[in-house]
């Protein structure tokens, strides 16, 4: 006799009628894309059909958005800059200390 529990936990899913789920690296890079592309689409749509905002608001704002994300890669290109001369040993020091600790060393 069989277990009804057993056999519903263990059965195998009817395969009739289920999407073919693609799982290619094209795929999904397409499917990627198209959504990047209608992220984009809502966020002009939003501008467009807002009667208060102008189209000369619209673009000022998409420029500014692209002069953030041009001002935050150069903060932190300059912040890596700066740790990979501190780590090759490029370190301000004041002078009269740097002779100190050069005489005591010696």
């Amino acid at each position: 006799m069989s277990d009804a529990i057993s056999d519903y936990w263990t059965a195998k899913p009817p395969i009739e009628g289920r999407p073919d789920i693609q799982t290619s690296d094209e795929y999904w890079e397409k499917e990627y894309s198209n959504q990047r592309k209608g992220r984009m689409q809502d966020a002009i749509d939003d501008y467009l059909q807002d009667d208060r905002v102008s189209a000369r608001r619209a673009y000022e704002e998409i420029l500014s958005c692209v002069d953030d994300v041009i001002n935050y890669h150069k903060k932190e290109y300059e912040k890596a800059v700066e740790l990979k001369s501190l780590m090759l040993g490029h370190r301000e020091c004041d002078l009269l200390e740097c002779a100190d600790s050069l005489a005591t060393a010696e």
